[in-house]
């Protein structure tokens, strides 16, 4: 009777193993993904080879300045911000600032953010996004038409590449995510992007 208790134990232990922890979220079977954020690559910034690097993940308005050349003042947010984005755009912002903290205000809306670096903006138009600290995984689907990719850092074409097809299931990639680049393989391709780690 021990030993099979025990034989059952064990082979309990070996079938769990595999599955992720609870409360895990994502897809990837056997492995424990944190989500990290979810940003886009729009019709625009396809036209030519783009990196994850300019995906965007909020757009809003800002005025840096009060109470000092550190912090950030945003409105009118649409998506998510959180710590760790970079900003890409916004007159009077520097490209590749990064937002180290939120001081107040509705979580990843509209409040007052830290910026690692000084900046000057007074009611700019600006986004935020990139690839966030420590992801590793990103689930990649294509919207209203197809995209193709390259993850050796190289710049695919709409012709040369691996082909993430509209209208299929994505995919998911675990590599390098700063090696990827994207283009249109069509007109009017939409990326969406999830970021784990």
């Amino acid at each position: 009777m021990r030993r099979t208790v025990i034989a059952a134990l064990a082979w309990l232990a070996v079938s769990l193993a595999p599955l992720a922890p609870a409360g895990a979220q994502g897809t990837v079977p056997g492995q424990f993904v944190v989500p990290l954020g979810f940003c886009q690559l729009g019709v625009t910034a396809l036209t030519a080879s783009v990196a994850l690097s300019s995906c965007v993940s909020a757009s809003f308005t800002a005025t840096a300045g009060s109470p000092d050349a550190t912090t950030l003042v945003v409105t009118a947010v649409t998506g998510y911000i959180r710590p760790g984005q970079i900003i890409i755009s916004g007159t009077g912002l520097t490209a590749g600032t990064i937002i180290t903290g939120q001081i107040s205000g509705t979580a990843g809306g509209a409040g007052t953010y830290q910026l690692s670096a000084t900046n000057t903006a007074s009611s700019a138009a600006s986004t935020s996004g990139g690839i966030p600290p420590g992801a590793t995984m990103a689930y990649l689907d294509a919207e209203t038409a197809n995209v193709r990719y390259r993850d050796d850092g190289g710049a695919p074409t709409a012709s040369v590449g691996s082909l993430i097809a509209t209208g299929n299931p994505g995919i998911f990639y675990t590599g390098t995510l700063s090696a990827l680049r994207f283009i249109a393989a069509s007109v009017n391709a939409v990326l969406n992007v999830s970021m784990y780690r």
